[in-house]
């Protein structure tokens, strides 16, 4: 084959060209610093450094979602010691109130709404357009100020909860704290109303707060199925227990106590479905689930939609009398559990067996039996007081026991004098004496010598009933047998503790002069500042954990931009010196390529 003249000033010409193109690549890198600039220098590891720039990107995003959660946490610190400097403020005016001339008096009255005023400014705190203690309703404000020094929380229950954010690829993270979490806590009081003629004495078991599940609340659903929670008394942490044992090993189940929600994990290898729109699915109100399906995803949690623990009862009296004696001659009240929507039929004021005149513990055949020991204990029906309660154990228990009631604590004491170790079976399904005994539902192993002493007051609980149910949720409601006289529509509560509401009371007091609602009331400002350090102390660990996942996340970057860079990055020394290498060439060639002789015409032809 001949090559012609043409062929040959073509091949020579596309030899310069293409070494043209690589002095422009060479150029390229050494500007650049980078010997990867397009698809085409190396596919592999061009499709590498896009998935390394993807994973920076999203970096970057979780560290902007830190970095805004840190500055939140620096304002929910200052509004959390704000809190609690008003806080101890009140504790110091409530101490001394009863040694200040009334001038002084009327200055806490002016003070107390000043604080009452400034937190609620706290509480509407704003960071751009956000209220940083609106929940996942963070477009208004939380709260509001009444005339009266009352303050309103606007936000609906299924809004009350701080929005999640991902902090990482795999993990959420509560992106602040919402108001209620900051103003209210989950701690549960008993008070009664300022303006109330009686300033005796009331007594609750706050701390009990019990879910009970009977027959008809609970019953859940799983994928279509029937998933029947044993009948009993629980706390949170036992209930989440007994939702697991139900559900099985594929599912892990706790009880958050700062939200009192329960928190469902799927750990089987699909998605499941928790059929709470089924008519059947009693248990969901108990425990906090609104009436829509959830489908959850393998290694996904479901939460309960709303605060389960948030029950509360207003008791008010319907007929004026005394506390103590005859229960027919007694103050009657009514209790209501919607915050005074319906009321109850009356029935006579209690005092948990404290009465030493006449009794008012009920003994009849729905709460008469406890055992010991695996055998049944039965008490004689009827009503009787602490102390006389106490006797008619001893009885039953026989020799070898002794049994007492202190009137001052409500609390029966059984003493095992046996010789021996004994168990009181106070979770056997048919210990129903254990409730108005006072006695949680757990056995006590009682050895020789030693005392089982009630969990909790004694007596009848605040619907009247022997036994605890969903109705009462094992809270107790009982008056002193000191100042002994009620009128007619007094208040009491028994609720979650405000500090908004306690501030409020505290001022009203101030303002009538009510030393003795100051002083039986004082101790809840204490509750009520260890509630706002326990709340604090979470914040502090929000931010602790913003700044270890921002280091985390600063540390992953540093590593991948350094992997990124190892592939990527030019030889600069390297590329110099091809860069020389290849113009000397180039010039070369074109210079002998201008000295080529002009082509003729047969060339072409040919």
């Amino acid at each position: 084959m001949r090559i012609s003249e043409s062929m040959r000033y073509r091949l020579f010409q596309s030899c310069i060209n293409s070494m043209g193109q690589q002095l422009t690549d060479i150029e390229k890198k050494i500007s650049t610093q980078k010997k990867i600039n397009a698809p085409s220098d190396d596919p592999l590891i061009f499709a590498r450094c896009v998935e390394y720039d993807s994973d920076l990107s999203v970096g970057t995003q979780f560290n902007d979602n830190l970095q805004r959660l840190k500055t939140l946490v620096g304002m929910y610190d200052t509004s959390m010691s704000s809190i609690d400097d008003q806080l101890a403020t009140l504790g110091e005016m409530a101490a001394g109130y009863d040694s200040v001339d009334t001038s002084l008096r009327q200055s806490y009255v002016d003070e107390l709404q000043g604080i009452i005023e400034h937190l609620v400014t706290v509480g509407n705190t704003r960071l751009g357009n956000t209220y940083i203690f609106g929940g996942q309703q963070a477009d208004s404000s939380p709260f509001r100020l009444n005339n009266d020094y009352s303050v309103t929380y606007m936000v609906s229950a299924g809004g009350e909860d701080a929005t999640n954010i991902y902090v990482d690829s795999s993990q959420l993270g509560q992106y602040g704290l919402s108001g209620r979490e900051a103003f209210y806590s989950t701690t549960k009081i008993a008070f009664g109303n300022v303006s109330n003629a009686y300033q005796g004495d009331i007594y609750s078991n706050t701390g009990s707060f019990a879910y009970v599940l009977n027959a008809g609340n609970r019953t859940m659903y799983l994928n279509g199925a029937a998933v029947n929670l044993t009948a009993g008394v629980y706390t949170g942490n036992t209930l989440a227990q007994e939702i697991q044992t139900r559900l099985g090993a594929d599912y892990s189940v706790a009880f958050d106590s700062t939200t009192r929600k329960f928190v469902i994990t799927n750990n089987t290898t699909g998605s499941v479905t928790f059929n709470w729109s089924n008519a059947g699915a009693t248990a969901a109100g108990v425990l906090g689930f609104d009436a829509v399906d959830s489908v959850v995803a393998a290694g996904e949690t479901e939460m309960s939609d709303l605060d389960t623990g948030r029950g509360a009862f207003i008791v008010k009296i319907a007929a004026g009398g005394a506390t103590t004696g005859a229960l027919a001659s007694r103050a009657t009240y009514s209790y209501s559990t919607d915050g005074g929507l319906t009321w109850s039929a009356a029935m006579s004021v209690s005092t948990g067996g404290a009465d030493t005149t006449a009794g008012d513990i009920v003994i009849d055949a729905t709460n008469n039996t406890f055992y010991r020991n695996g055998a049944a204990v039965t008490l004689a029906n009827g009503t009787y007081t602490g102390a006389g309660l106490a006797a008619q154990m001893q009885t039953q228990l026989g020799a070898g026991y002794s049994v007492s009631y202190d009137a001052s604590t409500r609390k029966f004491g059984i003493t095992n004098n046996t010789g021996s170790v004994v168990t009181f079976n106070w979770s056997n399904a048919g210990a129903t004496a254990a409730g108005v005994l006072g006695f949680d539902n757990l056995d006590s192993v009682i050895s020789s010598g030693n005392t089982d002493t009630g969990d909790y007051d004694a007596g009848m609980f605040i619907d009247g009933s022997g036994v605890p149910n969903a109705t009462n949720n094992r809270i107790k409601f009982a008056f002193g047998t000191t100042d002994t006289t009620l009128s007619a529509n007094d208040t009491f509560q028994v609720k979650d503790l405000s500090v908004f509401e306690l501030l409020k009371n505290f001022k009203d007091a101030f303002e009538a002069g009510n030393s003795t609602w100051v002083s039986k009331n004082i101790g809840h400002i204490e509750t009520a500042r260890s509630a706002a350090t326990k709340t604090n102390a979470v914040v502090a660990f929000q931010g602790t954990r913003a700044e270890m996942l921002i280091e985390n996340n600063d540390a992953r970057k540093n590593r991948i931009e350094e992997e990124k860079s190892q592939l990527v990055s030019a030889d600069t020394a390297q590329l110099g010196t091809e860069f020389t290498v290849l113009l000397n060439t180039y010039q070369t060639l074109l210079a002998a390529f201008s000295k080529m002789q002009s082509i003729t015409i047969l060339n072409y032809l040919t």
